[in-house]
C-alpha cells in the first residue's frame, strides 16, 4: 500500500495534475456566475501550482535519499521483486525536475501578459500544467511503462499547445507535423519496450540493467538501441528527427516555444542517457561512436540552416538543434566507454550545458515573444533597431545572445569548454576529431548570434520600430529573472559545477542506482 507521507516526492507532478482537473471545473462556474475575472485566476492559480513544485524540487536537496548513490523509491503497484511500476528519483532526476519545474514557473509568470489577447485561456493552462507534469513523470519514472505514459502526457500536451492559435494555419500545420513525428517515435519507444519486456519479464530499468548486462550483445539487442536513441531522438531532436522543431517554435506562443526549447527536448537527451547508462551499460555495448556520428550531423545540420534564416524564431530553432548536438557530443564520451577521467568531465560538461541551454534560449524566446508582442513580426529585417527602443530588454537579451554563443565569462563558455575538453581527453583520434568539429561548430555559430545583435542592437530603427515602447513589467520581469541566473551562474559557478558533477558521477556509476533497487 501506498504510504502517503512519500506523497510529498511526487508533488511536482500531482500539483499540476490535480490543477488540470481543477481549471475547467472552475471556467465552467466563472461562465455560470458570468465573472469577468476568469483568467485572473486561471494565472493566479497556475503560479501557486508552479511555484509550490519549485519549491518541493529545491527542498528535496536536503532529503538524505537524494545523494549520489541514493535512490528514492515509490511503488504504486506490482511486486518489489520483479520491479514493479512507480517511481525512482535519484539526484539525477531531482537535477532534471529542477530544471523542468522552474522553466514552467518562469514561462507561467511571463504568460500572463503575453495571452492577454488570447481566448480559451483555460485550455492554455490546463495544458502548460500537464506538460510540466508530463516532463517530471518521465524523470521521476521508475520503469519504462511510467516513462511512456508520462511521455505520452507530455507530448499531446506540447502539441496542442503548439497548436493553440486555432484560427491560423502555421500553427495547425506545426502541430500536426510535431504529431505525426513524435507518433513515430513513440511507435519506436513502444516496440522497443514491448521486446524488452519479453525478454525479460520486467520493464522496470534498474532490473533491466541487472539482466541485460548478463547478455551477450547480439545484432537484434543493437537493433533495440537504435530504436529506442531513435525514438526518444525525434523529441530530442536530433538530425535526421528533428524537422517538426523549426516549424513548432515560430508558430507555437513565446512561452511555449521557451518550453519546447528549454526542457522539452531535453526529455529526449534524459532518456538516452538513463536508457544509455543503466540499461545498455557503456562498458559492454559501445554505440558511443554512433551517437558521436548523430552529434556531429546535428551540429552541422543546425548552426548551417540557421545562419541562412530571416525569421528570429527560426532561427532560434535551428540554434536549438545544434546546441542538442553539443550536449550529445559530451555524451558520445560516455557511451564510448573510454577513460572515467574523460568521461566525467564530459558528461559534466553536457549537464552544464543542458542548464545554461534551458536558461539561454528560455530568455532568447521569451525575448523574441517581447519583441513579437510589440510589433507583430519575427522578420529579422524589420526588427531592425528595435534594441534602442527596448534597452532592458536588449540588454538582457544581449546576455542570453553571448552566454549561447560561449563567451567568457558567461556559462555557456564554462560549458562548451568542458564538452571540448572532456572530448580531447580521450587521447583518442576520434574524440580529438569530434573536440575539433565541435569548437568549430562553436565558432560558426558565432556569425548568426552576432547578426542578431548586429540587427536588432546596433542597427538604425527601422520604421517598423520607431514608435516602439519598452516591455510591459509582467513580460520584462521573467526575462530579467533569466538573464539575472545566467549572469550569476558566470561569476559563480562553483556550488552548481560541484552539484553537476556529483549528478555526472551517479550517472556513470548505474551499480549505485541498481543495486539501490534490486536486492
Amino acid at each position: 500500500m501506498l504510504d502517503l507521507t512519500i506523497l510529498v516526492w511526487l508533488l511536482p507532478i500531482i500539483l499540476p495534475l490535480i490543477g488540470a482537473v481543477i481549471t475547467p471545473l472552475v471556467h465552467l462556474l466563472f461562465s455560470k456566475l458570468k465573472a469577468e475575472r476568469a483568467t485572473d485566476f486561471f494565472a493566479a492559480f497556475m503560479l501557486a501550482i508552479t511555484l509550490w513544485s519549485v519549491i518541493n524540487v529545491y527542498f528535496m536537496l536536503i532529503n538524505p535519499a537524494i545523494t549520489p548513490t541514493g535512490v528514492e523509491t515509490i511503488l504504486i503497484f506490482g511486486s518489489p521483486t520483479s520491479g514493479g511500476t512507480g517511481f525512482e528519483i535519484d539526484i539525477f532526476s531531482w537535477f532534471m525536475s529542477v530544471v523542468f519545474v522552474s522553466i514552467g514557473f518562469i514561462v507561467s509568470v511571463y504568460s500572463i501578459k503575453y495571452m492577454d489577447k488570447d481566448t480559451g485561456l483555460d485550455k492554455y493552462y490546463i495544458l502548460l500544467q500537464t506538460l510540466i507534469a508530463g516532463m517530471v513523470g518521465v524523470v521521476y519514472a521508475a520503469d519504462l511503462f511510467t516513462l511512456f505514459v508520462f511521455w505520452e502526457i507530455m507530448a499531446l500536451s506540447g502539441y496542442s499547445l503548439v497548436s493553440f492559435r486555432k484560427n491560423k494555419w502555421e500553427p495547425i500545420e506545426a502541430g500536426y507535423k510535431y504529431l505525426i513525428m513524435s507518433a513515430f517515435g513513440s511507435t519506436l519507444i513502444l516496440f522497443s519496450i514491448s521486446y524488452l519486456y519479453g525478454l525479460t519479464g520486467t520493464l522496470n530499468i534498474a532490473y533491466l540493467g541487472s539482466i541485460i548486462s548478463t547478455v551477450a550483445p547480439t545484432p537484434l539487442l543493437y537493433l533495440l538501441i537504435g530504436m529506442l536513441v531513435s525514438g526518444f531522438g525525434v523529441t530530442a531532436s536530433i538530425v535526421p528527427f528533428h524537422a517538426w522543431l523549426p516549424d513548432a517554435h515560430p508558430a507555437a506562443p513565446s512561452g511555449i516555444s521557451a518550453m519546447l526549447s528549454g526542457v522539452v527536448i531535453k526529455t529526449g537527451i534524459y532518456a538516452i542517457l538513463r536508457v544509455g547508462s543503466v540499461i545498455f551499460a557503456p562498458s559492454i555495448w559501445n554505440f558511443g561512436l554512433i551517437i558521436a556520428g548523430f552529434a556531429v550531423v546535428t551540429m552541422f545540420v543546425g548552426n548551417i540552416m540557421a545562419l541562412l534564416q530571416t525569421d528570429f524564431k527560426r532561427l532560434l530553432a535551428f540554434s536549438s538543434i545544434a546546441n542538442i548536438g553539443y550536449i550529445i557530443a559530451g555524451l558520445a564520451i560516455v557511451f564510448v566507454g573510454v577513460d572515467v577521467s574523460a568521461q566525467t568531465i564530459a558528461l559534466t560538461g553536457s549537464l552544464f550545458h543542458f542548464l545554461n541551454h534551458a536558461m539561454a534560449k528560455g530568455l532568447l524566446f521569451l525575448v523574441s515573444g517581447a519583441f513579437l508582442y510589440q510589433v507583430h513580426t519575427r522578420d529579422l529585417n524589420l526588427l531592425k533597431g528595435i534594441g534602442r527602443k527596448m534597452p532592458i530588454t536588449a540588454f538582457c537579451m544581449i546576455l542570453g545572445v553571448l552566454s549561447i554563443a560561449g563567451v567568457p565569462p558567461l556559462p555557456g563558455f564554462f560549458s562548451k569548454f568542458m564538452i571540448i575538453w572532456g572530448q580531447a581527453a580521450t587521447g583518442s583520434v576520434a574524440g580529438i576529431v569530434l573536440a575539433a568539429l565541435t569548437l568549430f561548430n562553436s565558432a560558426l555559430s558565432v556569425a548568426y548570434y552576432l547578426r542578431i545583435l548586429w540587427i536588432t542592437v546596433f542597427s538604425e530603427p527601422s520604421e517598423k520600430v520607431e514608435t516602439v515602447k519598452e516591455s510591459h513589467p509582467g513580460i520584462l520581469i521573467p526575462i530579467a529573472i533569466l538573464a539575472l541566473a545566467i549572469f550569476i551562474l558566470g561569476i559563480w559557478n562553483t556550488p552548481i559545477l560541484d552539484l553537476i558533477q556529483q549528478v555526472a558521477g551517479a550517472i556513470l556509476n548505474p551499480a549505485s542506482y541498481i543495486g539501490a533497487v534490486v536486492p
